[in-house]
């Protein structure tokens, strides 16, 4: 858990395939002693297809999450400036179910016609010779 302040604040948009975007919050949280002296310096990434709430330069926040490549990467955070929680959304649920359904539908018609193809004698057409050696 890391408790700072807000600086250099970035909103960028990356694109995800043909169609899709997310967009990446990226920041550094600056962390203060007792005395007002910078201590440290915690960069920080957000990202998302939508973001509830909002963060601006010189907020004071607290967030958690796992660090990876020395960058800390969070998905939620709370804003003691505003007292507002901030998340970053993904896609929603129902759109990943139809979407995973149509992918299976597709697969499974795919794997019946090659199962068709392969293990399925052909139709004899009805004028054909029974008596053909």
């Amino acid at each position: 858990m890391v408790e700072g302040q807000v600086r250099a604040l970035t909103s960028r948009t990356e694109r995800q395939g043909e169609s899709d975007h997310s967009t990446v919050w990226t920041f550094r949280v600056e962390r203060y002693d007792e005395a007002g002296d910078r201590i440290s310096l915690i960069p920080v990434e957000m990202r998302g297809y939508r973001f509830e709430g909002a963060i601006h330069d010189g907020d004071w926040v607290r967030a958690g999450g796992r660090t990876k490549g020395g960058t800390l990467h969070v998905n939620r955070l709370e804003n003691l400036t505003t007292g507002a929680s901030v998340r970053a959304k993904g896609i929603p649920k129902p759109v990943m179910v139809i979407a995973c359904v149509m992918i299976a539908l597709i697969a499974a018609f795919i794997a019946w016609n090659f199962y068709g193809i392969v293990f399925e004698a052909p139709d004899v057409p009805s004028d054909y010779p029974s008596d053909f050696p």
